[in-house]
């Protein structure tokens, strides 16, 4: 009688032991990024009286073995002159069209392949040239640069950080008109909504 009470109670303490550690491996799992994880994003947009100049860095990093990836960039207005470099390199990309979540109309972007190894990070930089919008609040125009955040939804991670800086450059003078910062930021909104006068 001992002897099967402890048999019992030693398969109870091994079944008890295995479910914690499978239950620890499960978390941990869950927990554990995987593939390519869009993690933080500084942009400086620079508006004058016939158009806008665009700079963002993106970083993504590599939490799985595969080492190609295809991403689309996105644009609410069709840009010219753009300029993709990845760490620093020149790369080509192509034309598409691309939706983002919850928008019923697609989107001109570009689209373009990263090479990137596990555990690797890689700054993205792009430079182009854009058109803004005018809009009239109580008789006043205003200028409107619509910039699209909400494709990082896509990615199903927040971004770690997120910086952005509007300027007005006028008779050649540069005046930054704000700066917003984010944190473990996931954008719920499609697009964020910078006005400056005209």
């Amino acid at each position: 009688m001992k002897r099967e009470m402890l048999v019992i109670s030693l398969a109870s303490i091994l079944i008890l032991s295995l479910t914690i550690t499978l239950q620890s491996l499960v978390i941990f799992e869950l927990g554990k990024k995987s593939g390519l994880v869009f993690a933080d994003e500084d942009v400086i947009i620079t508006v004058n009286e016939t158009n806008a100049s665009f700079y963002a860095r993106y970083a993504v990093k590599n939490y799985d073995e595969v080492t190609n990836y295809w991403i689309a960039l996105p644009f609410a207005l069709k840009p010219w002159d753009v300029n993709l470099t990845i760490n620093n390199i020149p790369s080509d990309f192509y034309w598409t069209i691309t939706y983002v979540d919850s928008e019923p109309l697609p989107f001109e972007a570009i689209r373009f392949k990263v090479q990137i190894e596990k555990n690797q990070k890689l700054d993205i930089e792009v430079n182009y040239f854009r058109n803004f919008e005018i809009v009239e609040e109580n008789s006043t125009e205003y200028g409107l640069f619509k910039y699209i955040v909400g494709s990082t939804r896509s990615w199903s991670q927040p971004l770690e950080f997120a910086h952005f800086e509007f300027w007005q450059e006028k008779a050649s003078i540069k005046t930054l008109l704000e700066t917003r910062d984010f944190y473990n930021w996931m954008p719920e909104e499609t697009f964020l909504y910078f006005y400056f006068t005209v």
